[in-house]
């Protein structure tokens, strides 16, 4: 049998290993902003824009009051203006772009939560709305250690 002081190391010892383990499951959280932007200009912001490698939240928030608006990631490594564009449509080429993923057909004023697993790597996060990719309606993210 062991001691009483033995019994109380073990029991707070399992309690420190399973409240580090919780800790370390909890997503990152990342805040997207989906903007008109003003004098014209289209944004997508976020906050953070580098987190640790694994689950990822982001709150998505379609700040305009008439537009829809997409929110759309890819692994890349490439200059942004690498992406695949499609000039006729204004739209990046879904088909050609690996490890797409996101939120599509965010109405006016909508907020979603979405959750992610990441590798590490650079992401590039746009929205594909025809012409709002090439209205500057992107942004990066720095997963994990990465350049």
């Amino acid at each position: 049998m062991l001691p009483k002081w033995s019994f109380h190391l073990l029991a707070l010892t399992g309690f420190l290993l399973a409240s580090s383990l919780a800790v370390a499951s909890e997503p990152a959280k990342v805040v997207v902003r989906l903007s008109d932007g003003s004098n014209g200009r289209m944004s997508l912001t976020l906050s953070p824009w580098k987190v640790p490698s694994g689950p990822v939240e982001f709150t998505i928030k379609n700040e305009s009051r008439n537009m829809e608006h997409e929110f759309l990631f890819a692994p890349w490594s490439g200059p942004d203006s690498a992406l695949p564009y499609d000039g006729k449509t204004q739209q990046v080429k879904e088909d050609k772009v690996n490890g797409l993923q996101g939120v599509e057909d965010l109405r006016p004023r909508q907020t979603v939560t979405a959750r992610f697993t990441l590798a590490e790597g650079r992401y590039v996060l746009f929205c594909n709305e025809p012409g709002h990719y090439h209205d500057d309606m992107r942004a990066n993210l720095i997963v994990g250690a990465a350049k």
